[in-house]
């Protein structure tokens, strides 16, 4: 194993594990903290996905409805009309330490509630202590994963670890040696190039297009093809999630849009394939990066090992769309995960278990 760099040894500044308390024993989590949804994983074997959103009642009258209480995940999209909605987390970052006033104080009270669910999720017991590594994006800031151990702390996690999101799934696949692994989020698309050994910066790369910029797309090309056309951003978002293609087939994308109060099927086959096609040259883009500044000698193992996960690698066609992409540039191998909903949080709950007691009970100031 190569002697760690300054930039590895950074990234393990980063890592902070807080004062466990008095609990008599831990319970292991892994979370994958994203954009548009989360997902966690635990050693008791309970996991869960939820939409990564909090809504607090507009007025008295929602209040009533709702019981008063806060709403996080699936539940505010349920109720959103009755809901002030806040998104902690913006190109997978979270969105409060680019704010100020009263709207980071809102942003960052929204992070706190949505780490508490997912904590929640896992129905941990009065004597555990529970102790997280939580997924963040490639290239987050320092501030960055420091904010994501204090909000965690808040919300009753008592150790935190933060690696980045690609790596996490690199570690539940075992693929940590001649790899390229590549997490296709709502806010960023992040690759870790893995070398038998813990990923420095140099190693990893962000791209900041990903699953909303191709809704914003969607939405701007049914707009061109279709004004009459009445839809919401989440009724884009899920006719993308239906119907994402890169390739042509005979199926195609017709769904159901008001046009003045009736529901009308409407033809938006061509508009997703061109919206989603712009992110390949992206991907192809920053895989070449990675390949071309690796050691020469092996550049050909992780060409023709490239994992894709998250949410946006179940576009169909994405894997021979990519490695179409790739042959001007060499060529490649693409794989796509069998479980890209919990991959994340998977890797991140293995390398939580597989991390000495010592490291997550001991005292850190």
């Amino acid at each position: 194993m190569k002697p760690q760099n300054k930039a590895q040894k950074s990234q393990q500044r980063d890592v902070k594990t807080p004062k466990i308390s008095s609990k008599t024993s831990l319970l292991h989590v892994g979370i994958d903290l994203g954009t548009s949804r989360s997902a966690i994983a635990s050693s008791n074997g309970s996991r869960e996905v939820m939409a990564s959103l909090v809504g607090w009642p507009k007025d008295s009258v929602s209040a009533k409805v709702l019981g008063g209480q806060t709403l996080v995940g699936d539940a505010v999209l349920k109720n959103r009309l009755a809901l002030n909605t806040c998104f902690p987390l913006k190109e997978g970052n979270l969105a409060f330490t680019r704010l100020s006033g009263s709207e980071q104080d809102l942003s960052r009270q929204a992070g706190v509630q949505l780490l508490a669910a997912l904590r929640n999720a896992c129905n941990p017991r009065p004597d555990q202590a529970v102790c997280a590594v939580i997924g963040a994006p490639a290239e987050a800031t320092r501030e960055n994963k420091q904010a994501i151990v204090d909000l965690a702390n808040e919300a009753g996690i008592e150790g935190v670890m933060v690696v980045s999101e690609p790596f996490a799934v690199a570690y539940a696949l075992d693929a940590l040696e001649n790899a390229i692994v590549i997490d296709i989020g709502a806010g960023t698309i992040d690759l870790c190039r893995m070398a038998g050994s813990l990923p420095g910066l140099e190693d990893q790369v962000t791209v900041f297009r990903a699953g909303n910029y191709v809704d914003q797309r969607l939405a701007e090309l049914v707009r061109e093809a279709h004004p009459e056309v009445q839809f919401t951003s989440n009724m884009i978002k899920m006719a993308k999630e239906r119907f994402s293609s890169v390739i042509d087939t005979e199926k195609r994308a017709v769904v159901t849009f008001p046009i003045a109060g009736r529901p009308t099927p409407v033809d938006i086959t061509d508009q997703i394939r061109s919206a989603v096609e712009e992110l390949v040259p992206w991907i192809t883009e920053a895989i070449q990066s990675l390949v071309a500044s690796f050691d020469p000698e092996f550049q050909h193992l992780i060409r023709n090992r490239i994992i894709v996960s998250g949410g946006g690698s179940q576009v169909f066609g994405l894997q021979e769309s990519l490695e179409q992409g790739l042959e001007s540039l060499g060529g490649g191998r693409v794989l796509i995960v069998d479980d890209p909903v919990y991959a994340g949080a998977q890797g991140a709950l293995k390398l939580a278990q597989e991390m000495p007691t010592e490291y997550w009970t001991r005292m850190r100031g």
